[in-house]
């Protein structure tokens, strides 16, 4: 996850698609036929509450994570008559060092301890769900439905201040 200024563009703009984005879909193609084989399996794939919200100071992590949601959507339903889950946790913004380069735009009291992220993921896996949206990535996810343009009004202030 990088600031990322577009007017500026960067060189290496498809790192991030490639990490994010082609890396999971590239292992689960790899893994699939073992999995099918199994008589019970799970993929668990880690988008962001940024899948569904545009976030401009991260346009390109925001966009693969976008692509990794409708992935994940994509595979389950094609997955569904195996005996292969399909898991989506869908992360907040989580302590981390990948926030520390955005200390100084994000409230820290806003991020999720790694310990109450895995422990919400457990439990969301322990309760057979497909997709998992702990803390902040719930509200996003109400406010994405129910006022996507207030929230993306929140999150282009963060940016626009950013980069300002």
């Amino acid at each position: 996850m990088r600031r990322i200024n577009l007017p500026d563009q960067p060189a290496d703009i498809t790192r991030e698609i490639e990490i994010n984005l082609a890396g999971p879909i590239r292992m689960t193609q790899q893994f699939l036929p073992h999995l099918a084989k199994q008589p019970a399996a799970a993929i668990i794939n880690v988008s962001s509450g940024l899948a569904l919200v545009p976030f401009p100071l991260s346009p390109i992590y925001g966009a693969t994570k976008s692509g990794l949601h409708s992935y994940t959507q994509s595979l389950r339903t094609q997955l569904k008559k195996t005996r292969v889950k399909v898991i989506e946790l869908v992360a907040p913004g989580a302590k981390t060092p990948l926030n520390d380069k955005f200390a100084t735009d994000v409230d820290p009291k806003s991020l999720m301890s790694v310990e109450k992220l895995v422990t919400a993921a457990i439990k969301g896996i322990q309760a057979d769900q497909k997709e998992i949206y702990p803390g902040l990535a719930q509200v996003i996810k109400i406010l994405s439905r129910v006022a996507p343009k207030l929230l993306a009004g929140q999150m282009a202030k963060i940016a626009e201040k950013a980069l300002a």
